[in-house]
């Protein structure tokens, strides 16, 4: 059974109650399955099973619809972050080979070069359509109903990663891949019938992956105007929503915020946070207003990011002598459908306390990347997904964080892999060497850095650098940046990016 033919019995099950909420616009159960229906029909009458379809807009009903109508008609959703460029979401469309692609005014100005492409360019907020219909004749649709989807193996989503060479990988994410995260979501997390559910992440990300589960139990799920963290609050209290979920970074600024005592958050049973790693001083914070509520959840792309969690009560060691410490780093113990070991380099269990690779066994493990059988094969062994993070588990079952076998850096829940940005900067004229390393920031969990060496007699500032830099990798842009005579490096010849972190507390920075 697919996790479709489950949200037939809920839209049986709640069809008066109230589904999704996106400012003043409401849809109960019967008319998102009404919404779904149309659509599904619509798409599947012009597109043929298996086809590949882009959803490339800013966080609003319309992507939820979508999201569950294109699974109904057979089709493969490809989320696009709303942050990338022109070029990025140039360069998916044709890697994954895209029919159509649903955007929205927050993403119009970056789709010009798929125009006349023979892609169906379809815009949910207004009457414009290359290629296929517009949206609301999608919406009037009265043909054919879709078949339903019966192969849980067949691909439901592509979700794109950015891999270190600086090529996006596609992550192959299945029916059956889909239905696991979901039933470890609806055993392991307490979900209830009347909660809300508030969605201020990327629908691109986990907070699309919540919607299910959420609404399997009849719960709402509310759109945060535009994703916009200034109105979550007013949100939480307008609506009372009693869960979301959030990267660190958010915490730290609703914390900050000189506001926050001035809204009704007491409904709030439920935070979720993840993605990045958490500063202490936030963590602390969080804990202190939030200790009762708050809960860190662990995962990747390629595993659909859900395979452990911890507990709001597990946040602090309860008893023995370190009874009351917080458990920092810690990313939890698995879900009930997750087997995690942790490995070392030669794929052998290492003992508790010692540190390992962390590998991942689970029916929502990806299927492997798109088009790219040498990179799955590295990722993928014997049955087990090597996730590149390095932990270490205590002896009471509990793993935490201890560095990354990859170079990737996390800044505001957006993954950054330095040699992508590297070989921008190498491309941008009179740069001779770039080097890109992460460092620790308050606000954003990480930033990337930028150090770079000049070609002779060529002078480059921050402001040359950063306009050739943003149309081309966007938010990867270094937010600091080192200008040098040249890179160190180690006795094999390679930059030694340990002397590079080294040289922070004293070097200058633009």
């Amino acid at each position: 059974m697919t996790v479709f033919a489950h949200f037939r019995n809920a839209f049986s099950t709640f069809r008066d109650r109230e589904a999704l909420i996106d400012g003043t616009r409401r849809w109960t159960f019967r008319d998102l399955e009404e919404s779904v229906e149309k659509i599904a029909a619509g798409l599947a009458a012009a597109l043929p099973r298996g086809s590949r379809v882009g959803l490339y807009m800013q966080n609003r009903a319309e992507y939820l619809i979508l999201q569950l109508a294109i699974e109904r008609a057979g089709l493969v959703r490809v989320p696009l972050n709303v942050r990338y460029t022109a070029h990025e979401v140039e360069r998916v469309v044709e890697d994954c080979g895209a029919s159509a692609v649903f955007y929205d005014g927050a993403t119009a100005g970056r789709i010009d070069a798929l125009r006349g492409q023979g892609v169906w360019l379809c815009r949910v907020d207004r009457h414009e359509a290359e290629g296929g219909l517009d949206f609301d004749r999608l919406l009037a649709f009265d043909g054919t109903a879709a078949g339903d989807p019966t192969d849980l193996d067949a691909l439901c989503s592509i979700n794109y990663t950015s891999g270190s060479s600086g090529v996006p990988k596609g992550v192959m994410l299945s029916h059956r891949n889909w239905r696991g995260v979901t039933k470890n979501m609806l055993i392991d997390r307490d979900i209830r019938s009347t909660d809300r559910l508030a969605h201020v992440g990327p629908l691109t990300h986990a907070s699309g992956a919540y919607f299910a589960p959420f609404l399997l139990r009849g719960a709402a799920n509310i759109i945060v105007p535009g994703g916009a963290l200034d109105q979550l609050m007013p949100t939480i209290q307008q609506h009372r929503v009693t869960a979301f979920s959030c990267v660190p970074t958010v915490l730290t600024r609703l914390l900050n915020a000189t506001d926050i005592d001035s809204y009704d958050l007491s409904s709030i049973r439920w935070i979720g946070y993840g993605a990045e790693a958490i500063q202490r001083n936030t963590l602390d914070k969080a804990l202190q207003r939030w200790g009762a509520v708050l809960t860190h959840n662990y995962g990747l792309t390629e595993a659909m990011m859900t395979c452990s969690y911890l507990r709001a009560e597990d946040h602090k060691v309860r008893t023995g002598a370190d009874a009351g410490a917080v458990r920092f780093g810690c990313i939890g113990r698995p879900y009930s459908f997750v087997d995690i070991v942790l490995r070392d380099k030669d794929g052998r269990p290492v003992a508790t306390d010692e540190v390992g690779e962390i590998t991942i066994q689970a029916e929502h493990v990806m299927q492997g990347y798109w088009n790219r059988p040498e990179e799955t094969e590295k990722v993928l062994r014997d049955g087990w997904l090597w996730s590149g993070d390095l932990a270490r588990r205590d002896a009471d079952g509990f793993i935490y964080i201890v560095g990354r076998s990859k170079e990737m850096l996390i800044s505001g829940g957006f993954n950054i892999y330095p040699a992508e940005v590297e070989a921008c900067l190498s491309s941008c004229p009179g740069v001779q060497e770039a080097a890109v390393i992460g460092m620790p920031d308050e606000n954003l969990g990480e930033i990337a850095v930028a150090f770079i060496s000049a070609e002779p007699g060529i002078t480059l500032t921050r402001e040359t650098c950063e306009s050739y830099c943003k149309p081309r990798i966007g938010i990867r842009t270094p937010r600091r940046w080192h200008f040098v005579e040249h890179l160190p490096r180690t006795g094999n010849a390679k930059v030694d990016k340990g002397a590079l972190r080294a040289s922070l507390a004293t070097d200058v920075v633009a």
